[in-house]
């Protein structure tokens, strides 16, 4: 689903999308949930922005439950927020913005381990990643229009 509003200097997107895939399990047959895979995501996207002066928004996003192939420490994953800002102000041909995401810091390692305890029959240490791995992550800049 998208649904998008604008009321003179406001837009707001909101997105939701709902998965139900399977596979069937090697060892019996079944049709069983697909890794790595949530059921539910969503998104609000909310930017107020006026031309040659700037903009600025906020972003969050939620990542349900998905279900882990292999992984030592859990069959499924904790679902999650993502928060997100932006904020951009136009001078004359220059434009200065920043950028900060992951606000609440959420990331798979406070949750558990990414090294396995013992390596994987495949070879691998580690686990899948199904949340973000990175912190906050903060950024900013210049643009110029030529």
């Amino acid at each position: 689903m998208l649904a998008s509003v604008r009321h003179e200097d406001i837009a707001v997107v909101a997105t939701y999308t709902f998965v139900n895939a399977t596979e069937p399990d090697a060892r019996t047959g079944a049709r069983v949930s697909t890794p790595l895979t949530p059921r539910h995501a969503a998104g609000l996207v909310t930017m107020w922005e006026r031309e040659d002066v700037g903009r600025a928004g906020l972003e969050i996003y939620y990542t349900g439950r998905q279900v882990l192939d292999e992984n030592p420490y859990r069959d499924r994953s904790e679902p999650y927020f993502y928060f997100g800002v932006l904020a951009e102000r136009q001078f004359g041909r220059w434009r200065l913005f920043g950028n900060a995401e992951n606000l609440t810091n959420r990331r798979q390692t406070k949750f558990d381990p990414l090294l396995r305890p013992l390596r994987n029959y495949d070879g691998r240490w580690t686990v899948d990643v199904w949340a973000p791995l990175e912190g906050r992550v903060a950024n900013g800049g210049f643009r110029v229009r030529f």
